[in-house]
């Protein structure tokens, strides 16, 4: 019997990983290895993904929460993650072994995945208004101011 805050324990004989964390999720892979995702386009268009890696284990996953230290936490909102490597095992902890289908991935901190962001909306919203001022990255504003030199001091001009 689990509580919805208690993440799975560490497999009997494992070391201990301070940077471990469990993603909780579901396999969205078909028997191919293939995920389909509905691009929102009248259910005429999907995109598949397929990794191809050799011999590597990929899942296309579909996360609803992770633990970590000890401590269960729920994704503000569904994300998909590409993660490779570790295999998936059936969901034990933090709620997600009520329910079959949940998976779980045990990675660490430094694991490289990789998140596909999906957004589906007019060019609009999109691609102009996500550009106005206040809403994209503060990075992407031009940052201009010219320093001159006169007698060992600097001044802005």
């Amino acid at each position: 019997m689990t509580d919805d805050s208690v993440p799975a324990p560490s497999p009997s004989g494992s070391r201990y990983k301070a940077d471990a964390i469990i993603l909780y999720g579901i396999d969205l892979n078909d028997a191919n290895g293939v995920a389909h995702l509905d691009v929102g386009l009248m259910n005429k268009a999907e995109l598949q993904i397929k990794l191809h890696a050799g011999r590597i284990t990929g899942y296309t996953v579909l996360a609803y929460g992770y633990a970590f230290e000890g401590h269960c936490y729920r994704l503000d909102s569904n994300r998909i993650f590409v993660v490779t490597g570790p295999i998936a095992e059936d969901a034990a902890g933090c709620g997600f072994d009520k329910v079959a289908g949940y998976k779980m991935w045990r990675i660490t901190a430094s694991e490289q995945i990789l998140e596909i962001s999906t957004a589906f909306g007019d060019a609009r919203t999109l691609i102009l208004d996500s550009q106005l001022p206040g809403r994209r990255s503060p990075s992407s504003y031009a940052i201009t101011l010219r320093m001159a030199h006169r007698n060992g001091r600097l001044h802005n001009e």
